[in-house]
Parts: C-alpha cells; sequence; structure tokens
C-alpha cells in the first residue's frame, strides 16, 4: 500500500519520539554494594544492602532498611543528654536531593577512608514514600522514580504500608505458608542475610512446628548485637513452604532471637529478609501500595540500562 509523504514524516515523528521520550521519563539504573561478610563464624553472606549517596558532595554508603519508618538516621550519634551543634547539610541519593540537620558526631565518618567501605547512615522508607523503588538483587541494582509504575500493573500485590510512628512506614506483606491461614510479614531489606524472623516466641513455633530454642539436631545457637546489647538467637528450617506475591520460595531458614526488642504493634507472621528472594527484582510502589516479585533474569522492560 502506499503512503502519502505527510503520512510518512508523521509515522516517523511518532517513532522518534516514541524512542525519545520513554528513554528521558524512565529512571536509570545505579548499582549498589552487597555488603559481605562471615556471620556468626559461618561463610561469607550477604549481610547489608548498601545505597550510594552524596554528602555535601562526598560521596559516601548508607543502608537501605525497609524495616525501618523513619527517613535518615545516622551511624554516629552524640552521648545521651549531649547537646552538640547542628548544621545543614545536603544529600543526594536516587536523584532526590535534601537537606537535613547533622551535628559533629554523626559527621564523624563522612570522610573517604570510612564512607568507602560501611555505611554512615540508614535510609528508611520514608525517604522513598513519594515513589517507586526497584531493587535487583542478582545484578546488585537499583532505581527509582517518582511514579507509581505498579499502579496499573496486574501481576502485582497490596504492600500494606503501616503509619506506627509519626513519620514514615512499614511494608508489611502478605505471606502464605502451606497449612495456614494467610498472614503479614514485616519485608525488611535491612534483613539481608536471615529468612523469616519470629519477633515473638509463639512465632518460632508455628514456623518451625515446634522445634525447640536449644542449640542440637537441626538448630542452631548464635549470638548477635541488637538495638545495643547481645541477645542470644537461634535458627533452623521453616515446617512449611513459604510463598510470597505469587512466589514459592525455596527452603527459608526461620530465626528468632530472645528479647531482641522489636514489638509489632499489629501481629505478624514474623519479619521477611532478603534471603529466601534470592537474586529477584524486588519493586515496592509506595504511592499505589503494591509490590511485585519477579525472576532476575531478565530487566523490567519500565528500566532504562544505564
Amino acid at each position: 500500500m502506499k503512503r502519502s509523504r505527510m503520512a510518512v514524516a508523521a509515522q516517523a515523528a511518532l517513532l522518534c519520539c516514541a524512542i525519545a521520550m520513554p528513554a528521558a521519563a524512565q529512571p536509570r539504573w545505579q548499582p549498589f554494594t552487597w555488603h559481605v561478610d562471615s556471620f556468626a563464624g559461618g561463610p561469607p553472606e550477604r549481610l547489608a544492602l548498601f545505597l550510594p549517596a552524596t554528602i555535601d558532595g562526598a560521596p559516601c554508603l548508607v543502608q537501605l532498611d525497609t524495616g525501618a519508618n523513619g527517613e535518615w538516621m545516622w551511624a554516629g550519634q552524640a552521648a545521651q543528654g549531649e547537646q552538640l551543634p547542628q548544621k545543614t547539610v545536603t544529600i543526594e541519593l536516587a536523584g532526590i536531593r535534601k537537606q537535613i540537620q547533622a551535628d559533629a558526631q554523626n559527621l564523624r565518618y563522612v570522610n573517604p577512608q570510612v564512607c568507602a567501605i560501611r555505611a554512615v547512615a540508614t535510609v528508611g522508607n520514608a525517604f522513598f514514600e513519594h515513589g517507586t523503588l526497584t531493587l535487583d538483587l542478582g545484578k546488585a541494582r537499583f532505581a527509582y522514580t517518582s511514579k507509581p509504575l505498579l499502579a496499573t500493573d496486574p501481576a502485582a500485590h497490596p504492600l500494606f504500608y503501616a503509619r506506627w510512628g509519626q513519620t514514615g512506614g512499614h511494608t508489611l506483606v502478605e505471606l502464605h505458608l502451606q497449612g495456614a491461614r494467610p498472614s503479614y510479614a514485616l519485608l525488611d531489606t535491612g534483613a539481608a542475610r536471615f529468612g523469616l524472623a519470629a519477633t515473638d516466641a509463639g512465632e518460632w513455633v508455628e514456623l518451625t512446628g515446634g522445634a525447640p530454642l536449644a542449640a542440637g539436631g537441626k538448630v542452631r545457637q548464635f549470638g548477635l548485637e541488637s538495638w545495643g546489647k547481645q541477645v542470644q538467637c537461634f535458627e533452623t528450617s521453616a515446617a512449611h513452604r513459604l510463598t510470597v506475591a505469587g512466589v514459592a520460595l525455596e527452603e527459608t531458614r526461620v530465626s528468632y532471637c530472645v528479647d531482641q526488642g522489636f514489638r509489632s504493634p499489629v501481629k505478624l507472621a514474623g519479619v521477611l529478609g532478603l534471603r529466601p528472594l534470592g537474586d529477584r527484582v524486588v519493586t515496592l510502589d509506595y504511592l499505589s501500595r503494591r509490590w511485585k516479585l519477579e525472576d532476575g533474569q531478565a530487566a523490567p522492560p519500565d528500566r532504562k540500562q544505564p
């Protein structure tokens, strides 16, 4: 079929826009860093997820913690009751630019030696709650946009954003354990090496089928620091298969730290860490209150390659 020159020109213009416009609108992938080390005498494993940020122009690392409702929490803190002069610093992360207050203790780790190897602050949900955050766990990269990417996605699942404090919120996702009623877990990127962590002894019993809180057999015991104190922890395999966001996960490790200090105002099945999610792609759309878990073999089509 013959087409007029005007039709051909119009089609070419539309094609040009179709190619150029999405590229300008889409967020770019950026690399993040897995902090890998031995845990409790075990083999090296992923212990934390560090995002790149700048603080007054200085490149630094900050830990991503969706278990935290706040926006920005410094690693360096003044002693209790100590009053130090405040100054305004500019932070940039994922294309977001903010000015926040800091004192000398907050900034004591902000130097080239420390910033290159450890997180100088923790960033929580409040920092990203006005957009969509995507984590490609296998390729160690992330992207952020102020758009609600999952608002009309039929493959997305509900994301409950529970507001327990004055700022931000906590990301709760529906959890299915074989043979049990659906429940909810706190999705916690701060628990990078953990599977499903019980927050009390009752949750431990439900998740493990009544495994004893004692070392021996399939139960491993270890200690760690939680909220400034040493606690005893136990870990074993879940009694039933775990399914989240329509994905049946491989063998899931269940842990419980006695008197670990976390108390939820709502009943949870536990805290879901990143270990069972493997190398999948996690998308958290705070705006539309939806989330998605995808196979990590292929990048989502709505992301621009760096």
